[in-house]
């Protein structure tokens, strides 16, 4: 399946100017935004060129209506089109593009985070095949042996006649097994039973049980992420941070690119008070899963608390609508809140946590 890089870099390549007055010094305002505008095209360019995604999604991905910029980032990051560290600093280039088009002064580090933006797409775009010819995420490898029907002409590793047939007692004693096997785990309530187990404890407040339950599935299922979200969680709200950190860490080391784990440790920081470490593992839970209500949340509160309140606002406006609505509601009542202290009271304690 054939894809031209050039072509993909078209709209970047006419901005090879701007990059280059970045580079040297120039003021930046005017440039970064055409930089942040030409690297986005790029992008969906990237998506729209390649032939091994979906038509419907190829059509949507030049227009921004269609398809918002996380959802873009979202699904280039899903079909491993994008390195993480690239998608996240374009994140970045995107919010301060949109703080300066809103009138902003640019940051000292915009110019930087501009040229490093389309460098690095340059030389990523370029690193695909020379040949032009993209694999589909989805298909399987060509060097995996494949499986062939007797009715296929194919040659047959082992001549049919010299194939083994399986006695019918051994079949009989693999189907009273496969059985005893599901009988088993119907007794057990399914095979994750201890995971939805746990999630009714947590519920209920049972947060003894809950965690038992998450730490037997843990144990059965060591690559499975949720049950480590679930236990980091548990210990980050009872201030156990190490051991939520120590549980953040296991999953991971399993699930690299798992969001949920992401999110919980953007907020195992938060919780430390390190808010500006926060925010770039906040960002990389929302280019992992861009309809994850906690992470756009947490993300949001992360810019908050390490003093960027306008790329928080910019990140509001991105979020899923219904959280949109449930902060807009949150600050509206604490505002209210505030108001009514008297001067020179002390808040009430507690005021202003999540």
């Amino acid at each position: 399946m054939s894809f031209d890089p050039q072509s993909t870099l078209r709209p970047l390549r006419q901005r090879a100017a701007d990059v280059e007055a970045l580079r040297a010094g120039a003021p930046a305002a005017a440039l970064v935004v055409r930089v942040a505008r030409a690297s986005e095209a790029t992008l969906r360019r990237m998506l729209r060129d390649d032939p091994t995604a979906p038509v419907e999604l190829r059509l949507r991905a030049l227009s921004h209506d269609d398809l918002s910029t996380p959802d873009l980032l979202a699904e280039l990051r899903r079909r491993n089109r994008l390195p993480v560290e690239l998608a996240a600093a374009f994140h970045d280039l995107d919010l301060a593009c949109e703080r300066i088009s809103g009138g902003a002064d640019p940051a000292p580090r915009d110019a930087q985070l501009a040229v490093h933006v389309a460098d690095g797409l340059q030389a990523h775009i370029l690193s695909f095949p020379a040949d032009g010819l993209l694999k589909d995420p989805a298909a399987p490898d060509p060097d995996e042996p494949v499986l062939v029907g007797d009715d296929e002409e194919r040659v047959h590793a082992v001549p049919p006649s010299r194939r083994r047939r399986v006695p019918w007692e051994t079949l009989l004693a693999l189907g009273v097994l496969v059985l005893l096997l599901v009988l088993a785990i119907r007794m057990r309530g399914g095979d994750d039973g201890d995971l939805r187990r746990g999630e009714a404890a947590l519920r209920a407040g049972r947060v003894a049980e809950a965690e038992a339950a998450f730490r037997a599935y843990a144990d059965e299922h060591p690559r499975e992420p949720r049950p480590r979200v679930y236990l980091a969680r548990i210990y980050r709200q009872a201030g156990r941070l190490p051991d939520a950190e120590r549980e953040i860490q296991a999953g991971l080391r399993a699930a690299p690119q798992d969001a949920g784990l992401h999110t919980e440790r953007g907020y195992l920081l938060l919780d430390a008070g390190r808010a500006a470490d926060a925010v770039p593992v906040f960002r990389r839970a929302v280019l992992g899963d861009s309809t994850s209500q906690r992470a756009w949340a947490g993300l949001v509160k992360a810019l908050r608390a390490s003093g960027r309140p306008t790329d928080a606002d910019q990140v509001l406006r991105r979020a899923p609508a219904e959280l949109r609505a449930l902060i807009r509601t949150a600050d509206a009542a604490a505002a209210g809140s505030a108001a009514a202290v008297p001067a020179g009271a002390a808040p009430a304690a507690g005021a202003g946590q999540p």
